[in-house]
Order: structure tokens, then C-alpha cells, then sequence
């Protein structure tokens, strides 16, 4: 592949545990795949450290420091002053993943409204995009994070791992925010999923992994990893009918774009 068209895992979680016995094998397939950046989310204080350790380990690696909704009960007294402190980072991308979890019930849903507004207006403050995670509360979450842009029309950020409405997306895209694409997208048994595929432009998609999660097709049901991230995007120019070179151009600028501290 050209030099100037590889791709790029915009979120795989990395510091997990799933990679402690082989991460640097999982780094360097993704290399040799031509995956040569990864965005390493933080989905609480501590993995938010373990990112930032990766990234100052790594060249190929990145992050993004945040508070998950899961995460968001009995946070310490200091949560957001250190969230913010690891946002200062030059190799911190966005404040995420962050956003409201309806489907489980790890924390109570004022408590997460309230954590995710608050690192909303950290995101604002430090001029950084948001890494959004929102699972079966869209119809909340959208109210909070369209009043957030419309205050600033440079608050903008990156719907991870999209599963809602074609209507959803277009409300989204026409505020400037981009859908992630995953392993999901590969599946057949959500058809609105090709719909939305299918519909949304190229200039408002970044590819990711979510890695260990959501393993792409041909390898669902084994863990995931960055090198897979080559899957959704054969699958997505396929779905397009636009050649993958072109695509992984298109999906590597808007991610620069977005992302205006990757390097």
C-alpha cells in the first residue's frame, strides 16, 4: 500500500488485559498490515495512565483520556482534575470514551449524565474532539451533545461504534460529528446496518476496531485486534462500490481532520 494511504484503528482498547501476554505481536501485525496509528481510548483513571504509558512507548500509538458511563459511580474526589491532566498530553487526542449506557445498569443514569457533561466541557475547554459511546439512550444523550455543538460549532467528536437509525447518523453528520465503523458493519444479521453504510458519505467515517470487541468477519468470535481493521474496510468499499485505496485515503483524512493532534 502507498505510504500516504494506510490505516488507522481509531479505537481499540489496547490496555486491556486480553493483550498483556502478546501486545507487542498484536502492534506488530497491525504494522505489517499497514495499520501504523492506533488511538488507545481511556474508559476510566486507570486505563487512561496505561493509554498515555503506551503512547509515550510508542510512535504508532495514541490516546484519549475519559471516564466510560459504566465507569462513572465512586469516582475519586480528583477524577476530572486528573482527566485533565492526562488531556495535556502532546499525544492525547480527545477526551473518551465517554457518554450514557443505558443497556447496562452499572451506574445510575443522572450520575452518568452528570460525569458526561461535565467531561464535555473539559473537551470544550482544552479544544478537543469527544470519543462518544452511547448504548440504548440516544434519545438522551442526542439533546446533551447537539446543545454542546451548537454552542460552539467547534465541538465536535466521533459517534463510536454507531448502532442507531440512518436518521440518527444524518442528525449527527449534520452537526459535523463522524460515525464509527467496526467489526459490526461486517455482520449480516442487522441489515439497517448496510443501509447505513450504504448512505452515509465517505467524508464523515473513521474505521476502528473496538478491539478486543466486535471482531470483524472472518473472525468473529475470536478476540479482535488493530490488524483487523483491514476487514470493515474492504467490507465498506465493497458496500460503497468505490475502490479500497480511495476509501482508506478519504477515511485517513477525515480522521487527521478530526483528530488534528495525530502526527
Amino acid at each position: 500500500m502507498n505510504d500516504d494511504r494506510f490505516l488507522i484503528d481509531t479505537h481499540c482498547h489496547l490496555n486491556l488485559s486480553e493483550f498483556s501476554e502478546d501486545f507487542s505481536e498484536v502492534e506488530n501485525r497491525a504494522m505489517a498490515a499497514d495499520v501504523k496509528r492506533m488511538i488507545v481510548p481511556g474508559i476510566d483513571l486507570q486505563t487512561t495512565q496505561s493509554a498515555q504509558k503506551m503512547a509515550d512507548c510508542s510512535s504508532a500509538i495514541f490516546f484519549s483520556s475519559g471516564i466510560h458511563p459504566n465507569d462513572a459511580f465512586n469516582l475519586e474526589k480528583n477524577w476530572l482534575d486528573e482527566i485533565e491532566k492526562a488531556a495535556q498530553d502532546p499525544k492525547c487526542l480527545a477526551i473518551g470514551e465517554i457518554g450514557l449506557d443505558f443497556y447496562r445498569e452499572h451506574c445510575p443514569h443522572a450520575i452518568q449524565v452528570e460525569v458526561f457533561k461535565k467531561q464535555l466541557d473539559l473537551a470544550e475547554s482544552l479544544n478537543l474532539p469527544v470519543i462518544i459511546h452511547c448504548r440504548q439512550a440516544f434519545d438522551v444523550l442526542w439533546p446533551i451533545l447537539s446543545e454542546w455543538h451548537d454552542r460552539n460549532p467547534e465541538n465536535i467528536g466521533v459517534l463510536h461504534a454507531f448502532d442507531e437509525t440512518e436518521e440518527a447518523a444524518f442528525a449527527a453528520i449534520a452537526k459535523g460529528f463522524l460515525i464509527g465503523i467496526g467489526g459490526a458493519y461486517t455482520y449480516k444479521n442487522v441489515p439497517r446496518r448496510m443501509v447505513i453504510l450504504q448512505e452515509i458519505p465517505c467524508g464523515s467515517i473513521l474505521f476502528e476496531t473496538d478491539a478486543p470487541y466486535l471482531t470483524p468477519v472472518p473472525f468473529r468470535g475470536k478476540r479482535n485486534e488493530p490488524s483487523y481493521v483491514r476487514f470493515t474496510a474492504e467490507r465498506t468499499a465493497q458496500v460503497k462500490n468505490i475502490p479500497l485505496d480511495q476509501l482508506i485515503s478519504v477515511v485517513k483524512e477525515n480522521t487527521f481532520n478530526l483528530f488534528n493532534k495525530l502526527t
